[in-house]
């Protein structure tokens, strides 16, 4: 199995995903995602959305870095990650470009990330 293979699903047992919940989460069939795990296919159109979901670099994923604790691997909500790996978003009907899209999706963790802080402090 290759290094790509091997660090997919690693990942995604990491976050205690399914097979099927990352395909889904991803936009694609199981089968697709299936074969990036089993290395009978490479991530090509979706390494992005995986180094997204999984909170790591494509480095990493592709075994140019062998230090996962750099790649801040973390436990994100299924809620959340659903919200972040949205197809598209649309302001006032418009859809937002690509570039807009990333920086929206870093704007909504930040304050995911802030407002569990805080709850944290008011306990």
């Amino acid at each position: 199995m290759s290094t790509i293979a091997e660090r997919i699903r690693e990942l995604r047992e990491k976050k205690g995903l399914s097979q099927s919940e990352v395909a889904k989460l991803l936009g694609m069939n199981r089968t697709t995602y299936v074969h990036y795990e089993t290395g009978y296919s490479k991530p090509t159109k979706k390494l992005k959305d995986l180094c997204a979901l999984f909170n790591v670099s494509a480095d990493y994923i592709l075994g140019n870095d062998t230090n996962a604790s750099n790649t801040q691997i973390e436990n994100k909500p299924k809620d959340l990650i659903k919200l972040l790996e949205k197809e598209e978003y649309t302001l006032n009907g418009v859809l937002v470009t690509p570039e807009d899209k990333e920086k929206l999706k870093r704007i909504i963790e930040a304050a995911f990330w802030d407002a569990k802080e805080k709850n944290k402090r008011k306990k």
